[in-house]
């Protein structure tokens, strides 16, 4: 409900005093590329919307704010920028009384927390030349990084380059791009990136592509869902590997697509 537009603030009063039972607000408006100023202002908003049901119902009928998450995620850099503590501060000096202790406060970060915690890696199938610019193109496109191929500017990624064996590429850094598998020439994981060219056969790491890059998988092409790896440190100073997720298969793209009503339409 957008809260300024006209009786949209009254309607959602109404509601309230007419449903006793609801006891709770929330806020949506957050999401990348959005200032921190303009999501304090929208809690701000929320909090005084609580206040006036609170005080047109008599009694403290909401009880809990939910601001939701939508904090911006740094993908330019290895540095976790917003932080949570530069959030918090702006919102005790923007909406205090979100702090007095009379609402419980519900937050919904997620993108945030698990992005930098991260990597799809590819294999670069192919190296061409397109408008006199090095392409390297791989097996991870917009299947996987949906809203970085639709609104680069707002979702860009940092891509690392490995050689065929996984080690850091070396060489001269080359203005090149990445690009992805699907049958469109806007498939781009990355434009005009800065790094040692890539060739047939080596990685490209996109950093920072946990969170939705693991949970938006995009059907287009058939292109099955990846496998998704977990590691951790075993104490020993080896590294363990685990299986989170399964690599989509063949069988299971067919019955997802509608294999078993193939002949619905036929009589």
């Amino acid at each position: 409900m957008a809260l300024r537009d006209e009786g949209a603030r009254e309607w959602v009063v109404r509601a309230y005093l007419e449903r006793p039972w609801l006891t709770r607000l929330h806020a949506h408006t957050g999401s990348q590329g959005i200032a921190l100023t303009m999501m304090a202002r929208g809690a701000a908003e929320t909090y005084a919307l609580a206040e006036e049901i609170n005080r047109r119902a008599g009694r403290r009928q909401v009880d809990t704010i939910d601001i939701g998450g939508g904090l911006p995620v740094n993908f330019a850099s290895e540095a976790s920028s917003p932080t949570y503590g530069q959030y918090a501060r702006l919102l005790s000096e923007t909406v205090p009384g979100l702090f007095d202790g009379r609402y419980g406060l519900v937050t919904e970060f997620g993108r945030s927390l698990l992005a930098k915690h991260g990597t799809v890696v590819a294999r670069v199938e192919y190296a061409k030349s397109a408008g006199g610019r090095p392409v390297a193109v791989t097996h991870a496109g917009v299947q996987v990084a949906t809203r970085t191929v639709y609104a680069p500017d707002s979702w860009p990624l940092r891509i690392a380059a490995y050689d065929a064996e996984g080690r850091p590429k070396k060489g001269p850094a080359v203005v090149q791009d990445v690009a992805g598998p699907a049958c469109f020439a806007g498939d781009l994981l990355a434009r005009a990136q800065s790094l040692p060219l890539l060739e047939q056969g080596d990685h490209a790491a996109a950093l920072d592509t946990g969170a939705y890059y693991f949970a938006h998988h995009y059907a287009y092409n058939s292109l099955p869902r990846p496998g998704v790896y977990g590691f951790t440190p075993t104490g020993t100073g080896d590294i363990a590997f685990a299986t989170v997720r399964a690599p989509q298969t063949i069988e299971e793209i067919v019955t997802e697509s509608g294999a078993a009503h193939t002949d619905a339409l036929l009589g």
